[in-house]
């Protein structure tokens, strides 16, 4: 397995810029552009949306504001963090985007660990007066792994209590990749709440209630496709994980967060842990999005609104994970993710083994079975896995054993790699 790289570059006109991957992917940060992370690709395939009409312009923070409106803001694209809630009603609301302190400032950026084994590397932005707040983004990769581990940190840096959510934002590429448009293929998919608080399971924060992209379901989730309409929902989901896959190239992206129970009342936009913003036919606060060329939707977390005394800081950790395959969700996990559709069983002695998903690790998979103590009482090796590959299995295992005696067994999948062992799949026989 390649060890770790990482270097300093120009990309696409911008200076400044950081680049590390290992032989699975490549990351791009530019701390010029408020610290975005600008490329998050597998092998040849690019997850994020970069802005082409802005490649290589850098503006200054009176013509980032512009007149304040939202016409006005240099979206370039990637993936960032800012404060919510967002409103332009009270000072205890973000007014971005635009924004030239924490949307388009100039982060300062640091490597904090370059080895053949792990690089991480840390931006900060400058204190903004406004909110009182600095945020620091810091971006792990593993040599082993597609994955990417964000932890996100803002500090009270003001001499007040203040009290905001961090909002971490990722703009997904849409476009279609073989011609000009857009690609119909492209679909968000979002775990809803059977206990929402939302009529819908989700609510519409921008745009038409009616609009076609939203509504359309997957028993207990939310399937957004990518159709060119402009508009944006929130979602009250618990489960701790989104997906986005685009079906015409076959490649899957996946963001994990955890999840506050206690705190669910504390969550900006009426108790919204995601929401998804995308692109297309329409208006919204004034600005006609029909003649968008720049085809991508937004996937975003939230974590609850917490009260921060000078000084003090809040963290929200997040993982992402990239894979080829893709199609309906049962889960993600650390591992990687389980399309709908398979089990994994007991039958007349036999293990019955029929899943299909991705894997955010290189490494081997093995079954292994254990009783209700977590011994483990039999383990077989199942081959290599990558998230380079689709995963599917379909096997029929005789048990060198019987389960006559024992109440409760269990089934995992677990990877493993030479960072360690990671769960992939795990269920009750």
């Amino acid at each position: 397995m390649s060890p770790c790289w990482w270097r300093e570059i120009n990309f696409r006109g911008w200076d400044g810029a950081v680049e590390f991957g290992n032989d699975l992917i490549r990351v791009v940060m530019v701390p010029a552009l408020g610290g975005r992370i600008m490329a998050y690709d597998l092998g040849g395939y690019s997850f994020l949306y970069v802005n082409k009409e802005l490649e290589g312009k850098l503006f200054t923070p009176e013509e980032n504001y512009g007149d304040g409106s939202v016409a006005a803001w240099k979206n370039y694209g990637g993936d960032k963090t800012w404060p919510a809630p967002q409103g332009w009603d009270t000072g205890e609301e973000w007014h971005g985007p635009p924004d030239p302190v924490l949307d388009t400032g100039v982060y300062t950026g640091r490597w904090l660990e370059c080895s053949p084994e792990k690089v991480s590397y840390e931006v900060e932005s400058p204190p903004d007066p406004r909110t009182g707040i600095k945020i620091f983004r810091k971006v792990t990769i593993r040599q082993e792994s597609s994955k990417l581990w964000l932890e996100l940190r803002m500090k009270n840096v003001s001499s007040r209590p203040v009290a905001w959510s961090i909002w971490n934002v990722t703009q997904l590429d849409t476009r279609l990749r073989s011609d000009n448009g857009y690609d119909t293929n492209c679909r968000l998919y979002i775990p809803l709440n059977p206990e929402s608080r939302f009529a819908k399971g989700y609510r519409v924060i921008f745009g038409e209630e009616d609009n076609p992209q939203w509504g359309r379901g997957e028993d207990d989730l939310l399937v957004v496709p990518y159709l060119f309409y402009v508009g944006k929902i929130g979602v009250d989901s618990p489960a701790g994980w989104m997906a986005f896959v685009n079906g015409t190239e076959g490649y899957t992206w996946c963001l994990r967060y955890p999840y506050y129970p206690g705190e669910k009342d504390a969550y900006p936009d009426g108790g919204c842990t995601v929401e998804c913003w995308t692109v297309g036919r329409g208006v919204v606060t004034g600005k006609d999005y029909s003649q968008e060329t720049g085809y991508h939707l937004e996937a975003e977390v939230l974590g609850p609104i917490r009260k921060l005394k000078p000084e003090e800081i809040q963290i929200l950790p997040l993982e992402m994970g990239v894979a080829k395959g893709g199609g309906g969700f049962a889960s993600v996990t650390a591992a990687g993710y389980i399309a709908r559709g398979g089990d994994v069983r007991l039958q007349q002695g036999k293990l019955i083994i029929n899943l299909s998903g991705g894997v955010f690790y290189k490494g081997r998979l093995r079954v292994v079975v254990t009783d209700a103590r977590h011994t483990v009482i039999w383990q077989q090796d199942l081959g290599d896995v990558s998230p380079q590959e689709e995963v599917k299995i379909n096997r029929k295992i005789h048990l060198p054993f019987s389960n006559k005696n024992l109440l409760t067994l269990q089934a995992h999948l677990v990877i493993d790699h030479p960072g360690g062992m990671d769960e992939y799949y795990q269920t009750y026989l």
